[in-house]
């Protein structure tokens, strides 16, 4: 008796795994396919709202300088950029290289807002070489790139700034160098 039941309950254990490659099987199944919501997943009946946690208002994260005038365009028009005057290489092929690789999509190469993606556009981006944009100061130009401006994103989070603020200050530099 005590042989039948030690063999019983060695076979219902070795009956639980699928074998080498295969998936195990499942006695309880909602351990596996719990009914919470995964990240990045989505409810039908919410439609495009998304189901990620996102951090509570007005936090930090660790490491990070938060940009002080998302809100405040006045105040980021005034904001001295460190780089003014600089046209040195180094400065402006940094400026350069993320140029073409996030605004002159839109923009274009020189700036005058012919880039390929603009001909889709409802709304085309702003001629960067035209006489108003030469007005700009370079706060309000560097907000514009940080911040956004009208249809335009924020590419804060795209451009990736190890110094600081100091590449979307280069891109502002290389935008002044297209517009002599």
């Amino acid at each position: 008796m005590k042989r039948l039941g030690l063999f019983s309950s060695l076979f219902f254990l070795a009956a639980c795994n699928g074998g080498p490659n295969k998936t195990n099987i499942e006695l309880i199944q909602n351990m596996m396919d719990q009914p919470s919501v995964k990240s990045q997943d989505w409810i039908p009946e919410d439609g495009d709202k998304g189901q990620m946690r996102v951090p509570p208002p007005h936090t930090i994260a660790r490491g990070e300088k938060p940009y002080k005038f998302t809100d405040d365009i006045a105040g980021a028009e005034k904001d001295p950029n460190p780089f003014a005057g600089q046209t040195s290489p180094e400065v402006l092929s940094v400026g350069h290289k993320y140029y073409d690789i996030y605004c002159s999509v839109c923009h274009g190469k020189t700036g005058e807002g012919n880039g390929p993606a603009s001909e889709k556009m409802a709304v085309k981006p702003r001629n960067l070489i035209a006489p108003d944009a030469k007005g700009y100061s370079d706060g309000r130009i560097y907000h514009a790139i940080t911040a956004g401006k009208g249809v335009m994103r924020a590419y804060i989070s795209q451009i990736p700034d190890p110094d600081g603020v100091a590449i979307r200050w280069k891109i502002v530099n290389y935008v002044r160098s297209l517009q002599k």
